[in-house]
């Protein structure tokens, strides 16, 4: 017996043989078939939902995310009272990135200076970025676009970022090379101390430093492209 005619006797072993049975039966079809769909629309509603209970990873539950205290401002509230940074920034490198990428959650900050604008003195401190921070979009990594500026951390200068780095304004200057003699020299603090003929400028590190942490940024080689040699 071919396929056809196998369906042809199940159709006759289970066909409704009145009138009463062929609309119980077309009837039984339809609330099976409305039930299923319900079934099917439930589960894909449940599947798609990012607010349901049960999740293959816990920390992907929109709830658990949606209960986490906001920590974060508009980095447009920061321009009200940092005026100079905020107008340098609108024309540096940074300029659309925002002050908490570097600089940490502000809502506390900025919240409690809304509520005094008159005090100057802050008691939620700015965080200051550290070395971490700048490697970690400038350290030298395949893939990224060679518009971003990007050094080996190991090759570059060791002294913080911020020393030679002005991030507001996207201005940095390369430290200096000795271009004299060090044999038979004092320490370098002898003449570009505080009390020198040349001192060193601002953002030098304050208090004593010895002649070798003088020399982890002015001597030659240590920049990307500073190949002079010291004489």
């Amino acid at each position: 017996m071919n396929a056809i005619g196998r369906i042809r006797r199940l159709w006759n072993s289970v066909r409704p043989r009145t009138r009463r049975g062929a609309v119980f039966a077309v009837g039984l079809v339809g609330i099976g078939a409305l039930v299923l769909s319900g079934v099917l629309f439930a589960g894909a509603a449940i599947a798609w939902s990012p607010y349901v209970d049960f999740s293959v990873n816990r920390d992907a539950n929109a709830k658990q995310w949606a209960a986490i205290s906001m920590s974060f401002d508009d980095s447009s509230v920061c321009a009200k009272c940092h005026t100079p940074e905020a107008a340098k920034l609108l024309a540096a490198p940074h300029q659309n990135i925002g002050c908490q990428s570097c600089h940490g959650a502000l809502l506390e900050h900025s919240t409690e200076a809304a509520a005094n604008p008159n005090d100057a003195t802050a008691t939620v401190k700015v965080a200051v970025p550290t070395d971490a921070v700048c490697i970690r979009c400038h350290a030298q990594t395949l893939g990224r676009p060679s518009t971003l500026k990007q050094i080996v951390p190991v090759q570059h200068y060791v002294s913080q970022c911020l020393q030679c780095h002005n991030p507001h304004s996207g201005i940095a200057n390369r430290p200096p090379v000795v271009q004299h003699p060090l044999d038979n020299l004092p320490n370098c603090l002898t003449c570009h101390g505080p009390e020198g003929f040349k001192a060193r400028n601002q953002r030098h590190p304050s208090g004593e430093l010895t002649d070798k942490q003088c020399l982890e940024c002015h001597a030659a080689g240590r920049g990307p492209e500073d190949t002079r040699v010291t004489p």
